[in-house]
This record gives structure tokens, C-alpha cells and sequence, in this order.
């Protein structure tokens, strides 16, 4: 026999089940804006960002560099890889909401930049795809500028 007023084991699954599923809803959403404190802060995270796109900008820039001595297979995999990694930090930082003016107007600038390496790195993919990179060379030259036009960001910034 069960003791008066407890609940029972099903009913007191329901209720965690519940409290569990409202905790993830809170957590997700939470986790969908992230708050920057002050500019200086805003600017941080869009100097972790901005490096963070340079280093994958600098390892498909050695990929390209060394083309030929790579598989096509394995080329496609490492831009893909790096067209995702970037769209990823874009996606994050966007969820970083700018705490003044100021700092929107930094926050743009850092997805001016992601996005060329965004569009740069893409355009490499379809290359590939389609057979072969056009422009080895040039693509390298571009790849490293905007490397460097990255770090330079992120050093402003930190």
C-alpha cells in the first residue's frame, strides 16, 4: 500500500520530465543571445572571433598552397570543413548582442570580414568541385590578405 498524499512514481517522472524539458528550453534559448557587458567586452569577443576565422583562413590557405600535393578528396573535405567553421563563428557571434552603437558598427566590420572569407572560401569549394582551382596563386594572395586584414582586427580589438 502507498502512504496517503504520496504521488506516484509515474506522475513524479511527468513533473521531472517537465521541469527537465523546461530547464533545456531555458538553457537553449538562453544560449540563442549572449549578452556583452560593455563595448570593451563586445570588442573581445569579436577579437576571438576574428582570429578564430584567420586560423581556418591560414590552414586553407596552406591547402590551396599545396594543392597538388593533395587529394581532391581530400581538399574538398578541408574547405567544406573550413566554409562550415566559419559560418559557425558567424552564427555565434551574432548571437552576441552589441551593447551600444559603437560596438554594432565593430560587429559589422567583423562580418564584412568573415563574410569575404566566407565567399572566398566557398568559391575555392566550387573550384574543386567543378575540377580544379583556376587560380592557385591568386587564390593564395587573397587567402592571406584576408588573414591578415583578420589578425589585424583582432589585434585592434583585444
Amino acid at each position: 500500500m502507498r502512504a496517503a498524499g504520496r504521488a506516484r512514481p509515474g506522475a513524479r517522472a511527468r513533473r521531472a520530465e517537465g521541469a527537465l524539458a523546461l530547464l533545456l528550453a531555458a538553457g537553449t534559448l538562453a544560449g540563442c543571445v549572449s549578452p556583452a557587458w560593455d563595448d570593451h567586452d563586445y570588442g573581445l569577443k569579436a577579437a576571438a572571433s576574428a582570429e578564430a576565422v584567420a586560423s581556418t583562413v591560414t590552414i586553407a590557405r596552406h591547402a590551396v598552397g599545396g594543392h597538388d600535393r593533395l587529394t581532391t578528396p581530400y581538399l574538398k573535405v578541408l574547405l567544406t570543413g573550413a566554409v562550415t567553421d566559419v559560418r559557425s563563428v558567424d552564427g555565434q557571434f551574432a548571437g552576441v548582442q552589441p551593447p551600444s552603437d559603437a560596438a554594432e558598427r565593430v560587429g559589422q566590420q567583423l562580418l564584412d570580414l568573415t563574410g569575404r572569407a566566407e565567399d572566398e572560401l566557398a568559391g575555392l569549394l566550387v573550384q574543386v568541385r567543378r575540377g580544379g582551382l583556376r587560380d592557385p596563386a591568386g587564390a593564395v594572395r587573397e587567402l592571406r590578405t584576408l588573414g591578415e586584414d583578420l589578425q589585424r582586427f583582432g589585434e585592434a580589438h583585444r
